[in-house]
């Protein structure tokens, strides 16, 4: 079994169930577990969560042999015969059979209209091309339901530039679902030239939603003329992103300039249809890597190790599983020392809306030297650095309506914005943190944050400003 897929080992003999009786131990069969054969053993692991088929297969050295039986709830899939090689051994056969189940149940209760079939089918495209990951994958793994929890319904395909035509096209044709923008709000908190404040390998996330469900809440009465539109609308996709990253992600003064560069053109395969409308909704993330940068490393910036568990269509991908499956996991070593000395260090304004609005803006930037004092070696301050060596034009008595000096200058937002932004980013860690320990998960080692610690992102603009 690969430490990559679902890495198990032998924990405990045969003797199992020892019986005081010799006579009784002569005549028993070698391994009470035989009685019972692969077939039914997998028929078993479908119906149980991940972490009791884990906790079996660890009991006994029979689940760590071949298969007899090689058939599984997914063997009339096409691409079932691709992941035989990992059926070989019984255990990892019966961890797959739970975990595929376990993914269909999270998929049928999530809002995205991706459903387990597509996901199947995901599987056909070359890999290394896409993968899902983050909380449905966690859930799966768990067996949990958490689609009552907030922001648990969305999906989250991660894929690399090269491959992003394909898995659009994946999503339009397999999984019946529709572009309807970009997402800049995915990991961008006060502007959106701001994205990268702190370094990430992601050029872009697009939302995307279930085609059905935004053709049901237009106000087209045909099916066929919803279609008709937005796929002429969809024909302008290129267009409209590459205004989006022009006008509002562009940020020379930074030296971050996420302009496209052909590479990213939000485009299906050659002969495909981009429905598009800027007015749908929807619930499922694809998050393009940034040129050169393959799929499975958008998963490394993670902060909690049993997020980067994942599923590619062919293999469930789970890096620590004695771990995951009893529901703990560790966090990032940089983040996790960043989140310890901010919470430390960390002081609520006394005025949530003062005077002037900078207050925030020094307020976190006293809070980051002393994390900086704390943590000096992590990776997150580059662009703090640029920033704090730039010239301040900032003007307090310039006039409301003037730009120049003021938050709308993009030389003073370059200058004030950034520990806006990495306070926010913290708010952020702190929040993924929480949530998590709320669902049951055991962060070891986590940072020590009271119950009522509190740390509100900040806004240094107005709307519309």
């Amino acid at each position: 079994m690969d430490s990559t897929t679902i890495a198990t080992g032998k924990r405990k003999s045969d003797d199992a169930f020892p019986h005081a009786d010799a006579d009784f131990d002569a005549a028993a069969p070698k391994n009470l577990f035989a009685s019972l054969s692969d077939q039914n053993w997998n028929i078993i692991s479908s119906f149980a969560a991940p972490p009791d088929v884990y906790s079996l297969s660890l009991s006994s050295v029979h689940f760590f042999r071949e298969a007899t039986d090689t058939a599984t709830p997914d063997s009339d899939n096409k691409n079932a015969a691709s992941a035989a090689k990992d059926k070989k051994v019984l255990a990892t056969q019966l961890l797959r059979s739970s975990l595929m189940s376990s993914l269909g149940r999270v998929l049928e209760k999530s809002s995205s209209g991706i459903t387990f079939d597509a996901v199947l089918k995901m599987g056909e495209l070359p890999e290394g091309s896409a993968l899902i990951a983050g909380s449905t994958i966690v859930a799966a793994c768990l067996g949990k339901d958490w689609s009552n929890w907030p922001d648990s319904a969305d999906v989250d395909v991660y894929c690399s530039a090269g491959a992003a035509p394909q898995v659009r096209s994946w999503l339009v044709e397999q999984a019946n679902c529709m572009f309807v923008g970009v997402n800049d709000t995915y990991i961008d908190f006060v502007d959106n030239r701001l994205l990268y404040v702190v370094d990430t390998k992601i050029h872009h996330v697009e939302k995307w939603g279930s085609y059905a469900e935004n053709w049901e809440h237009s106000r087209e009465e045909s099916e066929s003329e919803y279609r008709r539109k937005t796929i002429q609308w969809g024909a302008g996709a290129v267009e409209y992103a590459n205004w989006k990253w022009k006008h509002s992600m562009d940020f020379g003064i930074l030296g971050v300039v996420p302009i496209n560069d052909g590479r990213h053109d939000i485009k299906p395969r050659p002969g495909g249809n981009l429905p598009f409308d800027f007015t749908g909704s929807g619930s499922v993330d694809l998050i393009v890597a940034k040129t050169g940068i393959p799929t499975s490393s958008l998963l490394d910036s993670f902060d909690l190790e049993i997020c980067k568990a994942s599923f590619d269509g062919r293999k469930f991908h789970i890096p620590d599983p004695h771990l995951t499956f009893a529901g703990k996991t560790r966090m990032e070593t940089n983040r996790r020392a960043v989140v310890s000395s901010y919470v430390k260090h960390h002081r609520e304004p006394e005025n949530f809306y003062p005077d002037d609005r900078m207050d925030y803006s020094r307020l976190a930037s006293n809070t980051i030297r002393a994390v900086r004092r704390d943590v000096p070696n992590a990776p997150f301050y580059r662009l703090l650095d640029i920033a704090e060596a730039l010239p301040d034009r900032y003007n307090p008595n310039a006039g409301f309506l003037a730009r120049r000096g003021t938050i709308r200058d993009p030389a003073v937002l370059a200058k004030w914005g950034p520990p806006v932004q990495f306070h926010n980013w913290c708010c952020a860690l702190i929040k993924r943190l929480r949530k998590y320990q709320k669902r049951g998960i055991d962060i070891v080692g986590a940072p020590s944050i009271v119950d009522d610690f509190k740390a509100d992102r900040y806004h240094i603009k107005f709307h519309g400003g």
